[in-house]
């Protein structure tokens, strides 16, 4: 850490001194920074023309992200599993009866969507609302944490979702209720997948 504010500094008096980017760079390779840690220590520096050199934003960590976005996605993810799980319930009702079980498994998944999905849907609406009135909190490092952790959920699910299918269809198990339910999952993740895909880390900075 000491080591990286060293460089930091020695980047910043290089910037203010008139050096170029490029000596800059060459300088400390020869000093045996890796291009890695080079590249970092310059992308914190705006490369426009203007002395002292321009610090770029840089992104931001609070507990309050953590709680917000912890319980937001969370009730997300949750509610997205007991949303699958309605869903499969009314199918085997309404397609095989003759399993039972499947009314108490739908009043349960109400139960926890009827929780869950307003408190989503309070919390996305509140911090679009803050991020639409202050874009700087956009750098939240905790928001992007949680939305690449949930694309990686979504495409994990949708990757199993599809190996499940491919298993069934070569062991002659592909039935009806179960294209039905697979379409269920691919659907629910593929959505999540997509909204977040396109809205969440294109408008990210950090």
């Amino acid at each position: 850490m000491a080591g990286n504010k060293e460089l930091a500094l020695f980047v910043r008096d290089a910037l203010s001194a008139g050096k170029s980017r490029v000596e800059i760079a060459a300088v400390l390779g020869q000093a045996g920074w890796s291009a890695q840690e080079v590249s970092d220590a310059l992308e914190g520096w705006a490369d426009v023309p203007f002395a002292p050199p321009v610090p770029r934003p840089q992104p931001i960590v609070t507990a309050r992200d953590f709680f917000i976005y912890a319980l937001m996605f969370g009730a997300l993810l949750f509610g997205a599993g007991y949303l699958v799980g309605l869903l499969h319930a009314l199918i085997d009702h309404f397609i095989d009866p003759a399993t039972g079980g499947a009314t108490y498994r739908i009043r349960w998944a109400m139960a926890v969507l009827i929780v869950t999905l307003p408190l989503f849907l309070w919390l996305a609406t509140r911090e679009r609302r803050r991020l639409a009135a202050d874009p700087a909190l956009s750098r939240s490092a905790i928001r992007n944490w949680m939305t690449y952790v949930t694309l990686l959920f979504a495409a994990a699910v949708l990757l199993g979702d599809l190996v499940a299918v491919i298993y069934a269809f070569l062991s002659g198990d592909f039935t009806l209720q179960f294209a039905l339910k697979a379409l269920v999952v691919a659907g629910i993740a593929g959505g999540i997948f997509g909204y977040y895909r396109g809205d969440g880390p294109r408008r990210q900075v950090g």
